[in-house]
């Protein structure tokens, strides 16, 4: 069921059209389930906040949606999504078919836009790197409680950091990946500075990354692991951050994209 408006009742192409996928085949996330007709949370948030912007979001939690015409639709597809997404799963929408999924990655590949947040990592990974985990940039492993910790903006001229500060603390819950960087074409963007969190988990190992970008072929990716808690996707840093993404990931402003990873980790 899609609660924004049809895009396959449209006539040409929107010029700023995004696509939000907000199925769970695993964990539903609070910020992503539907009441009755009512938008979730973020849907409503991101609906607005692209509205504003001049851009309109089709939001659906329909797998089926995901098909080669469909795609030529929209300039970039937005996932928060957990599990398999080739299965029904948790809310039971309809799964993406294999030939949906290789239509995807091929539309990718040929130039369309990415952006995951949060638990998008936690969606087709497996054992060794999928796929689409090459696509996305790493695979959730775990979490903590949620905690307020210190984010630092490690390159302040990629579009999306633009305006942000250099350092901020926040609260909401923090991933932790592995498999990170399995295409090696990672440009970390933002790190979680783990030192001084309160976890044992986080303060043994080294800062890190939670917001990159890279391509996918031709296509742009983006990831942040912000926006599990409701107040984060109220915040207008995130709402800013994802706005500027699109604007990367659309192909309308240019980025660096040169891998820094292995810099990163000296």
């Amino acid at each position: 069921m899609n609660l924004c408006n049809d895009p396959l009742a449209a006539g040409e192409p929107s010029a700023r059209r995004a696509l939000y996928f907000t199925k769970s085949s695993g964990f539903e996330h609070s910020v992503v389930k539907r009441e009755g007709d009512r938008l979730a949370h973020s849907e409503a948030i991101l609906t607005g906040a692209f509205a504003r912007h001049g851009v309109e979001l089709i939001c659906t939690k329909d797998g089926g949606m995901l098909t080669a015409d469909n795609l030529k639709k929209f300039d970039t597809v937005l996932f928060y999504t957990s599990g398999n997404l080739l299965e029904a799963g948790t809310d039971g929408f309809p799964p993406i078919s294999q030939e949906g999924y290789a239509q995807l990655l091929e539309w990718i590949r040929s130039g369309g836009g990415f952006i995951g947040i949060h638990a998008a990592t936690d969606s087709n990974r497996g054992d060794e790197p999928t796929e689409y985990t090459k696509l996305i940039g790493a695979a959730f492993v775990s979490h903590g409680k949620q905690e307020v910790a210190t984010v630092k903006v490690v390159d302040p001229s990629f579009p999306a950091m633009k305006g942000l500060p250099v350092e901020f603390r926040m609260i909401d819950e923090w991933y932790v990946h592995n498999q990170v960087n399995a295409a090696g074409n990672m440009r970390v963007l933002m790190t979680l500075e783990t030192g001084k969190m309160e976890q044992e988990m986080y303060n043994k190992v080294p800062s890190m990354p939670i917001t990159w970008c890279s391509n996918y072929g031709k296509g742009r990716v983006f990831y942040t692991a912000l926006g599990h808690r409701e107040d984060v996707w109220e915040m207008p840093l995130l709402q800013g951050m994802i706005l500027k993404a699109y604007e990367w990931t659309s192909g309308r402003v240019p980025g660096d994209t040169a891998p820094n990873f292995e810099e990163f980790l000296k």
